[in-house]
């Protein structure tokens, strides 16, 4: 048995578990109406079989055992193709903060009496129908070699059941038997969840080395190959497979107007034969990488590229600009890797130097992919890679703009934003939000605190609020440009001569925001993530938010102006507790 990295401390953010926790819980009820089962634990043994080993719905139904009188064994896998007898048992715990336990050797100890009932062929009486049947068939497969899988949402097995394990392990390979154990805990559940995830498309590329040979280093994680390739290669690649090379990386193309990207764009011009000295290359990362240095080929399976997005779109329009032809080269790592923590840190430290904003360094974690996700679901587009939008809206017709991304991309929501408001709404971060927003990023606490209970349903309620709060700041700032539009004054039902106490209003968005989400979790809790919202209901709402913050702001003794206190920590508690 091998230890795997922890996913959920990716870049230092930890809370993966407990939202991949919730996540599962949230599916096992479709899952029973679907399937017909009466219990929950048939539901996460439905769940990992489709989930995490993508088997498909007819054959999972064919493999599990899990009913009164199993003896431990959830499922049965025979797995003639390998030769082997896998027995399942499943424990997902009923508490999140028991997701922080480990087995005892009392479920081990079940487990393996499990084994030797279905290898001993003798069915007690006691035993339900599915599991009957199954040992009947392990008798007549004549397979001999077994492997164990214990499958818990859990810290994995404690110091006991580990000495009941190896014990028992060492009689029966004493007698000859074939034995595996293996153990897939909170750990590596989240982490296989998470590469199932992934923007896939089967691909392989080859490149052709134009140096004398290829650099390589293996480590325990990763082999290394360094090669040259031509530029021109390079070009043909990002053409080719532009919809998901890029998938891991934290930015997408800046265009070729930075002045970054022209430089790219002339050296491999006019410059081309240093062009290898000028520019950093490129990394990608592959699952397998096959190497034959003397045909100085390098064929790669489904690479991402996760940094030197710039540089290959820079060469492929360089290409277009130059009568199709490019010359020169550029070096080119590939590491083969599998290890999603590994893999999701390159990315961040290859781009954590560059100018880039703190929140699309973490747009390749698992809970950002799922919220893609699930929000792709509800009608929304999610910006999570930096120029995503700019980049799809010039490869979509205006009617198919609108249909993806909505009038006036109404359907947008970018990630960045989606984070503090959500952070500002439900977790009362708004001053940290509003003040120092890379706070909510690069502080661990921070993160903590946002994943533990993100998901789609809340942020596409506080960004819908933070919407309509900012429509009433459009207004004030429409009448303060032309007093003739007067929509904030009828609003807020006051006269022109009162328009300078809402100075506020053109730095308060998150303050008002914060307001609006005391008072509807206080006063309206069932509606706190609405799919449908009341907008007459949340329109009254931000309008006694805006009056309540008025009033903080008349009666402050501070002397800050309006646009300090906005950004105020002092402030925004005092904000807090009078709406407590």
């Amino acid at each position: 048995m091998t230890e795997e990295n922890n996913i959920s401390e990716l870049g230092g953010y930890k809370g993966l578990i407990n939202a991949s926790y919730k996540r599962i819980w949230e599916e096992i009820p479709t899952i029973k109406v679907e399937n017909d089962y009466d219990r929950d634990s048939i539901g996460f043994a439905h769940w990992f079989f489709s989930n995490i080993l993508n088997i498909d719905e007819q054959r999972i139904g064919e493999l599990i055992t899990d009913d009164y009188d199993d003896w431990g064994i959830d499922a049965i896998n025979i797995n003639n193709d390998e030769d082997v007898i896998e027995l399942y048992q499943f424990k997902l715990p009923t508490k999140e903060n028991n997701i922080e336990n480990e087995v005892g050797q009392n479920e081990i100890s079940n487990f393996l009496n499990g084994y030797k009932i279905c290898s001993s062929g003798i069915i007690p009486e006691r035993t339900n129908v599915n599991l009957t049947n199954k040992i009947n068939e392990i008798t007549e497969s004549e397979i001999f070699n077994y492997k164990l899988i214990f499958v818990t949402f859990s810290k994995g097995l404690g110091y006991h059941a580990k000495e009941v394990l190896e014990r028992e392990f060492k009689l029966i390979q004493s007698t000859g038997n074939e034995i595996e154990f293996e153990v897939y805990d909170s750990i590596k559940i989240t982490n296989r969840n998470y590469v199932s995830k992934r923007k896939t498309k089967d691909f392989e590329i080859t490149l052709n080395q134009i140096a004398s040979g290829t650099g390589f280093m293996s480590t325990d994680n990763a082999q290394c190959y360094s090669i040259y390739v031509k530029l021109d290669e390079i070009a043909d690649i990002c053409k080719n497979h532009n919809d998901v090379i890029f998938d891991e990386n934290v930015r997408l193309f800046h265009g070729s107007n930075s002045n970054y990207n022209k430089g790219i764009i002339s050296s491999a011009k006019n410059d081309f034969d240093n062009f290898h000295l000028y520019n950093n290359g490129i990394v990608m990362l592959s699952t397998r990488v096959r190497n034959n240095d003397s045909l100085k080929k390098v064929r790669i399976e489904n690479p991402k590229v996760v940094n030197g997005c710039q540089t290959m779109n820079s060469l492929l329009e360089a290409k277009n600009q130059n009568n199709n032809t490019l010359e020169g080269t550029v070096l080119v790592k590939i590491i083969e890797i599998i290890d999603p923590l590994i893999r999701q840190n390159v990315s961040i430290y290859l781009n954590s130097q560059t100018e880039i904003k703190d929140s699309y360094l973490i747009s390749n974690l698992p809970i950002i992919l799922n919220l893609q996700d699930e929000l792709t679901l509800k009608g929304y587009f999610l910006e999570r890679q930096a120029n995503q939008l700019s980049l799809l809206k010039k490869s979509l017709s205006k009617k198919d703009r609108e249909l993806k991304l909505g009038k006036g991309d109404s359907k947008v929501i970018n990630l960045e934003l989606a984070i503090q408001v959500y952070a500002t709404f439900y977790e009362n971060l708004g001053n940290i939000a509003k003040l120092n927003k890379a706070k909510l990023f690069n502080i661990k606490t921070n993160l903590e605190k946002i994943f533990k209970n993100l998901n789609s349903e809340k942020v596409s309620y506080s960004y819908a609020i933070y919407k309509l709060v900012t429509n009433k700041i459009t207004n004030y700032r429409q009448y303060r440009r032309n007093n003739e539009k007067q929509e904030f004054l009828n609003f807020m039902g006051i006269g022109e001569s009162e328009i300078n106490d809402y100075l506020f209003m053109n730095t308060g968005d998150l303050f008002i925001l914060t307001a609006c989400s005391l008072i509807i979790r206080k006063e309206h809790p069932n509606k706190e993530h609405e799919p449908i919202i009341d907008e007459n209901m949340i329109n009254s709402i931000i309008k006694r938010s805006i009056t309540i913050i008025k009033d903080l702001v008349i009666s402050d003794q501070t002397g800050k102006p309006p646009a300090t206190l906005t950004k105020n920590n002092l402030f925004h508690r005092r904000i807090i507790e009078k709406l407590k």
